[in-house]
């Protein structure tokens, strides 16, 4: 009698804490919550809603924002190769040659934004699950719900390239103006890395899966790989001629020819052209597959 009081007074609120999850105080925090709020402050209010749900929810998963644990160690060890690279006992110029691994080094950090925007970015649209036809029939426009996820995972993959782009040529020595052009290229190129994440994760949706890491498998996860590494090794090419151009007359101290600045404004209107396909071209593709999709 007395074990059947207890079950009626205690079963159903200790069932319900059970089926709860364990608390992440993180997301809790007043300073999280002003810095969520502060970095969305500049967007309009229904993407803000939407960028600080994404953040929220992303540190409330444990299994989420651990991970980040694992890329701080990959960063650490991207950084440490800068530090012992022997460049001063090759036979060529150390000069020459600390700026020749600085702008290569784009491509290699372009990569290593490729491999955490698939892991972190790509899986955004699919984590709505079966809750997205909330988001369907919400006032809310889907153009608005996609360009939300492009903007939650801009802001944290930029502040990531620029540390990696400025600590590592801090690390090689490299020339100011080899120092400025990196940035500026890393920066823009984000915009084209974040682009496809977003638009092929929306082309591609899986919003049966649960497990985040899963999402980033397929045909779609590897289709968004092959093209981010096509759309930085193409980036890098078409700034290499310039680049060197640019680099050899500041050396020798003369002014480049005509023939010299059209080629440097051609390659650099190329380049321009190539980040705004890969940034505005898959978003559309993927908000035009989400508008006809039926859930």
């Amino acid at each position: 009698v007395m074990g059947g009081w207890a079950s009626r007074a205690l079963f159903v609120s200790g069932w319900t804490k059970s089926q709860e999850a364990r608390r992440v105080y993180l997301a809790r925090l007043p300073i999280f919550n002003r810095l969520v709020r502060g970095a969305s402050r500049v967007l309009p209010p229904p993407p803000r809603a939407l960028v600080m749900k994404d953040w929220k929810t992303f540190f409330r998963d444990t299994s989420q924002w651990s991970q980040l644990i694992l890329l701080l160690a990959l960063v650490v060890v991207y950084l440490y190769n800068f530090s012992v690279l022997p460049l001063d006992q090759t036979p060529m110029s150390s000069f020459f040659l600390k700026n020749l691994v600085s702008f290569l080094n784009l491509g290699l950090a372009g990569f290593v934004l490729s491999a955490v925007a698939g892991r972190f970015i790509f899986p955004g649209v699919s984590q709505e699950g079966f809750s997205f036809w909330i988001i369907r029939s919400s006032p809310v426009p889907l153009r608005t719900f996609l360009w939300s996820k492009f903007w939650t995972g801009l802001v944290p993959l930029l502040l990531l390239a620029e540390a990696l782009i400025f600590l590592s040529n801090w690390l090689l020595k490299a020339t100011p103006f080899l120092m400025i052009l990196s940035a500026l290229t890393i920066f823009f190129m984000t915009f084209g890395i974040v682009g496809l994440a977003v638009g092929l994760g929306a082309l591609y949706p899986r919003f049966k899966l649960e497990n985040a890491a899963r999402m980033a498998w397929g045909f779609g996860g590897a289709f968004f790989m092959i093209l981010s590494m096509t759309f930085i090794g193409a980036l890098v090419a078409l700034e290499a001629w310039p680049v060197y151009a640019l680099f050899m007359a500041g050396v020798q101290h003369r002014p480049l020819s005509l023939l010299e600045w059209m080629g440097v404004l051609g390659s650099f209107c190329g380049a321009a052209i190539l980040i705004g396909t890969a940034t505005f071209l898959p978003m559309k593709l993927g908000l035009k597959n989400l508008q006809n999709m039926d859930f």
